[in-house]
């Protein structure tokens, strides 16, 4: 049931997971020692070759980290090392091989498979780190879109798993969602025509000679998003999917009671609360006088700082039509506060694509508030998942 907290959920997985581990341990569970440079390139290195070669047994214990040439250990180190390892495989540190596994979608703040990546063993590693996230109760951030969840869940045949539809498609490329919205919205007999056979390999999908029709665009449409989610990046996330398996493919719970929303928070925890003193410190202010910006911009930042955790949630989203949090922190948003007139009866706008905040010049404090909350208001929901 939804109404169980997620944190009792997370501690009876871990309990489950324990469980199923000490089953196929004789004595104490020893730890896996790592020890590891802090560089990221290297340390993507030393991960692989830990990993490469160890079986599931091996790979489901505990983790004790240690940075090289360093004495402290512990859980601040450990949860030190998941942040760094995780950056890097998203930054395309390490050797060749190891670059690129990852797109970023930009307004987004996700990162979704590169399906020319071309490397099992980084995808492994990159899915044994997220099982043993949950393993040593490290949380991670929440930087990949519900969906990959949604097909973790499917790998492992759990019946809370949703049959994928346009909406995830849109969570990873909102473009190709509008052009599908496009054809099933298109009610012309032209349509194949118009918009071919989608420009997509069917494999086996859909019959090779079988060709878009006002009858089966729906079929079309559906088909075109299972491809994109399973036979596009098999290559991709079969690995991943197999080092996140190795850890917690044994749980029963898992299985069984998780849904993918579950599953997000169990592996990223709740939403982090959006630091407006952060955002302050990585923006920028573009077209005012010295004068404003020592007298008017420090109350609008006070504003902001006063709104509720909701508004100022929904204020980002303004600002970048996303709700997730960068994945260096808050102080990455990179908001640009753009002076956009004067006058009590403008409001604020925003350019999601460069986060760019448009701010007119208000005659109180009250009027910037009541300015900024209209607006917020106004845009309530969109981009809010």
């Amino acid at each position: 049931s939804n109404l169980v907290p997620v944190s009792f959920r997370r501690v009876c997985l871990l309990c489950d997971v324990w469980e199923q581990i000490q089953a196929l341990q004789v004595g104490r569970i020893q730890a896996l020692q790592l020890e590891v440079p802090r560089e990221p390139g290297p340390l993507l290195d030393v991960l692989l070759q830990r990993f490469q070669g160890l079986g599931d047994g091996d790979l489901r214990r505990p983790l004790r980290v240690t940075f090289s040439g360093e004495e402290a250990v512990g859980p601040g180190v450990t949860k030190e090392f998941f942040q760094v390892a995780l950056r890097s495989f998203l930054d395309g540190s390490g050797d060749e091989q190891s670059a690129r596994l990852f797109k970023c979608n930009g307004q987004q703040r996700t990162y979704w498979f590169d399906e020319q990546a071309d490397n099992r063993d980084s995808f492994r590693a990159c899915g044994i780190l997220l099982g043993q996230a949950v393993l040593n109760n490290v949380l991670v951030p929440n930087i990949f879109p519900r969906v990959l969840y949604e097909r973790l869940l499917h790998d492992l045949e759990s019946p809370c798993a949703r049959h994928l539809g346009l909406e995830d498609l849109a969570t990873v490329s909102e473009d190709l969602a509008h052009g599908l919205r496009r054809v099933l919205d298109y009610e012309c007999e032209d349509i194949s025509t118009v918009f071919g056979d989608l420009g997509w390999a069917r494999t086996g999908r859909l019959a090779a000679d079988n060709q878009l029709t006002q009858d089966n665009k729906w079929q079309f449409v559906q088909a075109y998003v299972d491809w994109f989610f399973h036979e596009r990046i098999q290559s991709q996330f079969a690995p991943l999917s197999a080092g996140f398996r190795a850890i917690l493919g044994d749980s029963s719970l898992l299985r069984s009671m998780v849904d993918a929303v579950q599953l997000e928070k169990i592996v990223c925890g709740g939403n982090i609360p959006v630091d407006v003193a952060a955002i302050h410190r990585g923006a920028t202010h573009e077209g005012w006088t010295q004068e404003e910006e020592s007298d008017y911009l420090p109350i609008f930042w006070e504003v902001l700082g006063s709104f509720t955790a909701t508004e100022k949630l929904q204020f980002v989203v303004f600002v970048t039509a996303s709700d997730r949090v960068p994945l260096r922190g808050w102080q990455d948003l990179g908001l640009i506060v753009q002076k956009n007139g004067v006058g009590d009866e403008r409001l604020p706008a925003a350019y999601t694509c460069f986060c760019q905040l448009l701010l007119p010049k208000y005659t109180s404090r009250e009027r910037l508030r009541g300015g900024l909350l209209s607006a917020i208001a106004n845009s309530e929901g969109f981009g809010l998942r």
